[in-house]
């Protein structure tokens, strides 16, 4: 994949930047960034990592189109281009997005998870899916590791009367993973691992700024006032997804062999190695390779 080029949707996110960062200072040669605009400014960070970390200047660019919309060659024809997508744009990125901004990141995983078996060049496809799709799981008392992928969903995280409902985001996430065993099994040439992200705040992503609420645009409460709250902050804590250990998941996401997966599929959990968790990231270490180092409660 160094050398067959990667498009990252989202590219202008937390997620995006991230990760195009890191594949820039190991060497990836092609990067190509989708989003809602362009940025110059995100290509001469790009470069930057490259020559920060001793690399060449990679090839980069940002593109900026339309992913909802399934005939805007601005994007599909720069899949034609590389060996992978990873897939992290949605219209909101939140939990708490409306139906109608989750139908609509939905439209873009359908799109894009098609035209990359329907390419010619493109081998690997990689949705971040979302630790919400296995949100109602919070409250079923599951010991340390027993949260695989293996269980039924348990689609959309409630927590409080009104607080956080994600039950439209998780289901656009639920049905995107659908959609790519699906076209797997088809055995078009395309592989496709979905990972159920857990928690990777924007910026330094620093234990200590960690909450019970679990995203940002939540309030936050205190264990002082809601005695509720200090299993959930637990359970919150439990998914963190270090920025060093999520950029190296998503780079053995695009390069781990695929010979043990499955029809052509991954499916797994992706968080950092938390003591404790409920989440099993086994599968994860198995079929991509994963070598997590940090952990929420220890450092």
């Amino acid at each position: 994949m160094k050398d067959s080029g990667v498009a990252v949707t989202g590219a202008l996110g937390n997620l995006g930047t991230k990760l195009l960062c890191h594949l820039a200072s190991r060497g990836f040669r092609k990067l190509i960034g989708l989003d809602v605009q362009e940025d110059p400014a995100h290509v001469d960070l790009i470069r930057k990592a490259a020559a920060d970390s001793g690399h060449p200047e990679p090839n980069v660019r940002i593109q900026a189109c339309d992913l909802v919309d399934p005939a805007d060659d601005r994007w599909r024809s720069l899949i034609e281009e590389v060996g992978a997508v990873v897939h992290y744009a949605a219209r909101n990125p939140y939990p708490e997005a409306t139906w109608g901004e989750a139908s609509a990141s939905l439209d873009m995983t359908v799109n894009t998870a098609l035209a990359a078996a329907g390419s010619k060049s493109c081998r690997r496809y990689v949705l971040a899916t979302s630790n919400h799709v296995m949100g109602l799981y919070r409250t079923a008392g599951l010991g340390e590791g027993e949260l695989t992928t293996d269980l039924d969903e348990g689609v959309g995280t409630v927590w409080g009367d009104t607080t956080l409902d994600s039950t439209p985001y998780a289901t656009a996430k639920f049905a995107g993973e659908r959609v790519c065993r699906g076209l797997a099994a088809q055995d078009n040439g395309t592989d496709y691992a979905c990972i159920r992200i857990g928690w990777c705040q924007p910026g330094e992503n620093r234990r200590e700024t960690l909450a019970a609420a679990g995203t940002p645009t939540q309030e936050r409460g205190s264990k002082e006032t809601d005695p509720a709250i200090e299993a959930t902050d637990r359970w919150f804590k439990g998914m963190w997804l270090s920025n060093r250990d999520m950029v190296h998941l998503f780079e053995r996401s695009l390069v781990a062999p695929s010979d043990a997966w499955p029809d052509g599929f991954a499916l797994v959990n992706g968080m950092s190695n938390n003591s404790g968790m409920v989440w099993s990231i086994e599968l994860t270490k198995d079929l991509l390779g994963y070598e997590p180092q940090d952990d929420v409660f220890e450092g």
